[in-house]
């Protein structure tokens, strides 16, 4: 196995039975990859997914099933790419195992080259799209399912497979990956640190991250906050409001507008998928900020 695994398993289960286990791929695929996910419950779920980059998952046992209005297919899908999300969607499992890895903007344009928003709140079978069939990495992954180790052994080699056989990331894309990490406070600041006009500013946004300047660093703010919000047991979340915002209440509408929820609500429902997978991020020493990785070496 290539690298070395770093793992941390949430402790204990909830009622649901729910199990989250996550490790770190290797190094060199660090820009493009955020970490592999193998996930259990013995029992029924029903959590939140968070607006997230784009995502790769395969259902191993039982169903499951993520929903996000009409948008995404009404039969769940046992191999599926989800592209780039701007608002929460609903996760629900009789029981089973489902398990893959998240793409950075970069990873989805280096091992995809497909324009980020014609997926953007979508999802589709995983295909042949990163070099062998969906349904032949679902079937490994099946053969190897009580061996995590295996299952990360596989993710590693399918994805520097693939970044064997692709080209760099071009400039432009690694130079507007950098400078949203910064988060520009302004559409005007963004253009200005990128050097470009506006509307190829909004052109080129779409096409890496999936949405246009504005909506991405209203997405962004949002996410800063949230991945503080997240390990919060307490109801009191003022202190932690991004300085951005206007006042509680412009923080309350944008929580509304990407989670379909009030903050207070957030903060007193159950999260037993998203809970446990947070513990297991702080035990592997994964941050919660959302914030993107440091951008690769190689450029075209």
């Amino acid at each position: 196995m290539s690298g070395q695994i770093e793992a941390a398993e949430a402790a204990g289960r909830d009622s649901s039975g729910t199990s989250v286990r996550i490790y770190l791929p290797d190094e060199r695929l660090r820009s493009f990859a955020t970490f592999y996910y193998f996930v259990d419950c013995t029992g029924p779920l029903e959590d939140f997914l968070y607006p997230e980059w784009g995502n790769v998952r395969f259902t191993t046992r039982g169903e499951w099933r993520v929903q996000m209005g009409r948008r995404y297919p009404d039969q769940p899908l046992n191999t599926a790419l989800f592209g780039a999300t701007d608002r929460a969607a609903q996760v629900v499992s009789p029981g089973g195992k489902t398990v893959g890895f998240g793409l950075t903007p970069l990873g989805w344009q280096r091992f995809l080259a497909i324009p980020a928003d014609e997926l953007a709140n979508r999802v589709v079978p995983v295909g042949d799209l990163f070099g062998v069939s969906g349904d032949e990495l679902l079937a490994r992954l099946i053969a190897v399912d009580d061996d995590d180790a295996a299952g990360v052994a596989l993710f590693d080699d399918v994805l520097l497979g693939r970044l064997a056989h692709t080209r760099p990331n071009r400039d432009w894309a690694i130079e507007l990956d950098a400078i949203l990490r910064d988060r520009p406070a302004s559409v005007e600041r963004f253009a200005a640190s990128a050097g470009l006009p506006e509307r190829t500013l909004a052109r080129r946004c779409k096409k890496l991250f999936g949405f246009n300047p504005k909506r991405l660093l209203r997405r962004q703010r949002f996410l800063d906050t949230l991945g503080k919000m997240r390990v919060m047991e307490q109801r009191h979340y003022n202190s932690l409001i991004d300085p951005e915002y206007f006042d509680q209440a412009h923080f309350v509408h944008e929580f509304r507008e990407f989670m379909g929820l009030s903050p207070t609500q957030f903060l007193s429902v159950p999260r037993p998928l998203m809970g446990k997978a947070a513990e297991a991020q702080v035990a592997a020493g994964i941050t919660l900020s959302f914030q993107l990785p440091p951008a690769p070496e190689d450029r075209a």
